[in-house]
């Protein structure tokens, strides 16, 4: 049979897909066949992200998911690196919520949260 590509849709996107055969002008158009694109990276960050102190060595973090037209598939985690700004050193994290606490930090220290 024949087929076509179709470029430059939207990732996660249900399309509804029709074919027509064409002659002297437009026949019946075939049923709606329903295709949707695959998942890509989101091109957005997660939303309202703020941060406070729980205690001397802890912090907790919370944020909203990136808006749904960015999202580009459903998000599977979220990954939160701290780094310790006096010293350099990096700690990684992963949730699937979007909210977390952090302990067993080191007190007085300035910390950056991305």
């Amino acid at each position: 049979g024949l087929q076509t590509t179709i470029n430059r849709l939207h990732p996660y996107y249900t399309y509804e897909c029709r074919v027509a055969a064409y002659t002297t002008r437009e026949g019946v158009l075939s049923r709606p066949v329903n295709i949707t694109t695959n998942q890509d990276v989101p091109t957005a960050a997660p939303e309202r992200v703020s941060g406070s102190a729980i205690d001397s060595t802890s912090i907790s973090l919370s944020w909203s998911p990136p808006p749904p037209p960015d999202q580009n598939g459903l998000i599977q985690y979220y990954s939160i690196s701290v780094y310790e700004v006096d010293t350099g050193a990096e700690r990684r994290y992963t949730t699937t919520n979007t909210q977390m606490a952090i302990y067993s930090l080191h007190p007085y220290y300035t910390y950056r949260c991305s």
